[in-house]
């Protein structure tokens, strides 16, 4: 894998992460939104190079957040969504 995202990839993982923050960002003030973005960006770069790394413990934060099973079966199906969106030309 190359170090560097082609201009391509990267469009889409920002429009994609742009619509999965939809919700957000229609409540916020728009000067709020880059800011938002970028924390979005942090926090979800966090939680890959966890589950990458560090699967138990993404795993334990995972139920620590969600503790009712139908709320972690919607975040599973939100990430399929996310990925495809993201990655999927």
């Amino acid at each position: 894998m190359s170090e560097q995202p082609d201009n391509e990839a990267w469009t889409r993982y920002a429009k994609a992460l742009i619509s999965a923050m939809d919700e957000v960002l229609a409540e916020a003030d728009e000067e709020l939104h880059p800011l938002l973005l970028e924390t979005a960006d942090y926090w979800l770069s966090v939680g890959l190079a966890m589950g990458t790394e560090r699967r138990k413990d993404a795993l334990r934060l995972l139920f620590l957040i969600e503790a009712e099973e139908r709320n972690r079966a919607e975040l599973s199906a939100d990430a399929v969504a996310f990925a495809a969106e993201a990655l999927e030309p």
